[in-house]
């Protein structure tokens, strides 16, 4: 297992997460691949908490953000984010507010029809409409991977669940910042946070 930086448009800014990918998960059983993602970032968090890893626990409940606990104590922060790809993991970690982050492959297989069809559905009518402006069927695969992850990561952001897009819905995900991520060859990736710790 390989614990590297992940960078972002942004990452030197005062306040902004840190983030880790991690590759050479187990790529074919999906509860060992979370339990691993989980050790990869206790093994990140320890040395900024100052205790060992062994004292640090991080829940794992599915389409919840992970929960710490020190010593048996619920930490209110760092808040942490994590996001699952066969074989790799996204970490990320915020201490002034929540944060959430995604990662997926491109996926040139699928019909297109159905992605547009899910883009017209969920994603802000621009974006959509972006995306369904583009020709050639390679950049349309990476540029829906690319607004799908960083729609995602919002979501996680503000706590929702995937619905469709609505304008009370699109005010609820103002306020954040958000940012692309190439995290490695054949997978986009985002990253959103509430940077002033005002949320």
């Amino acid at each position: 297992m390989q614990i590297r930086p992940c960078l972002f448009a942004g990452a030197q800014r005062v306040g902004a997460p840190q983030l880790r990918l991690v590759q050479g998960l187990d790529a074919t059983d999906r509860d060992r691949a979370r339990g691993q993602a989980r050790a990869a970032l206790r093994a990140c968090l320890a040395p900024e908490l100052g205790c060992a890893e062994t004292e640090l626990e991080i829940g794992n409940l599915r389409n919840q953000a992970p929960s710490l606990r020190l010593r048996g104590k619920p930490l209110a922060a760092p808040h942490c984010s994590i996001s699952h790809a066969p074989g790799l993991a996204l970490l990320a970690w915020h201490g002034r507010g929540a944060l959430g982050v995604d990662i997926q492959a491109v996926d040139a297989a699928a019909p297109r029809r159905e992605f547009e069809d899910v883009a017209r559905l969920f994603l802000k009518p621009e974006t959509a409409q972006a995306l369904l402006d583009i020709a050639p069927d390679t950049l349309f695969f990476e540029a829906f991977a690319s607004a799908w992850t960083q729609h995602e990561a919002r979501l996680k952001c503000a706590g929702l669940g995937l619905a469709e897009w609505s304008v009370e819905r699109q005010a609820r995900l103002a306020g954040m910042d958000c940012a692309q991520l190439a995290p490695a060859a054949g997978y986009a990736g985002a990253v959103a946070w509430y940077g002033g710790g005002a949320r």
